[in-house]
């Protein structure tokens, strides 16, 4: 029974230090300044209600207007097998909200910057081919 309590305990104080050191990043407003550090590439998640799948993020210039690619694994495609999806871009902005901005058709993209002691996070809302969630991404 004291190990199991123990057991609790390590993992709640585990469990703390994660929440602790993400509310330390602070949201960074994005300008021409900064876009230097969204250059490169990014690995996360996008998620769906419970659903998490692994995305890949990957901007190749840092001027306006930004280019890349976003990698999409495990899409699930009507009548197909789940597969990966590559989505270039090339006209990425920053919005008023100074968020990373993206539109194309109906599907978009908009994601906040966060940075704390040399680690930067991009996260906020996107719809793509009719799904609609949060993503997440670190810089590698």
């Amino acid at each position: 029974m004291k190990r199991m309590i123990f057991s609790v305990c390590i993992i709640l104080i585990f469990a703390l230090l994660v929440l602790v050191s993400y509310a330390a990043m602070t949201r960074e407003p994005i300008s021409t300044s900064n876009l230097s550090d969204l250059k490169g590439k990014w690995e996360g998640w996008r998620s769906f209600g419970t659903t998490n799948l692994r995305t890949e993020f990957e901007i190749y210039n840092d001027t306006l207007p930004l280019k890349g690619k976003f990698t999409f694994h495990d899409m699930k495609r009507k009548g197909m097998m789940s597969g990966t999806i590559t989505s270039d871009f090339g006209r990425g902005t920053i919005n008023d909200k100074g968020n990373f901005y993206l539109k194309s058709g109906e599907n978009y993209w908009e994601l906040s910057l966060y940075k704390s002691e040399g680690k930067m996070k991009l996260e906020g809302d996107f719809y793509f081919q009719g799904a609609k969630g949060t993503m997440s991404f670190e810089k590698k």
